[in-house]
């Protein structure tokens, strides 16, 4: 299976705990000679509750919030990358070619994922590290399980080290 994959779909929530993970991600695409396209969703939510907050003192709009999110996790993005970088700076950085695309989008996390992986083309889903508290478990549906239930692709998800628990 590993030798047919072309493009793998990498989404991230830019974490601290997504940079080792993003180290992880970049070998295996190398690996089996992948295209890789990371990808991060601006929740649907976050972006409501900044319209709630904006209208209550008067700033902005829905179109200017979902823009200003949007670019912050771009550069968080990007800084993730030259952290990487930095980080194999004593080895030859050989993984830039890896990287075909760094993309932010917004609405329902799973639901984008699914759509985007579909629509791109990719062959395979890595979900970075997944939400540590135990009430967050509890209380909210995992993106994980609704991604592996909604899509045909396989899906391989990365478990946050023992340092960060």
């Amino acid at each position: 299976m590993a030798a047919n994959l072309h493009r793998v779909l990498y989404a991230t929530d830019l974490s601290a705990a997504s940079i080792d993970s993003f180290q992880y991600v970049l070998n295996y695409a190398a690996k089996n000679n992948s295209a890789l396209i990371v990808f991060h969703v601006v929740n649907q939510r976050s972006i409501t509750c900044s319209k709630i907050l904006a209208t209550f003192y008067n700033e902005g709009d829905e179109h200017k919030i979902r823009q200003e999110k949007v670019n912050a996790a771009l550069k968080c993005m990007k800084m993730l990358l030259e952290l990487q970088r930095q980080k194999e700076l004593h080895n030859p950085f050989e993984h830039v070619n890896t990287i075909e695309y760094l993309v932010v989008h917004y609405g329902r996390i799973a639901q984008e994922i699914v759509e985007k992986t579909n629509q791109w083309g990719c062959d395979f889903i890595i979900l970075g590290p997944r939400r540590k508290r135990l009430l967050g478990r509890l209380l909210l549906p995992s993106i994980s399980r609704k991604v592996i239930r909604w899509t045909d692709k396989p899906v391989h998800i990365i478990k946050s080290s023992k340092k960060e628990k």
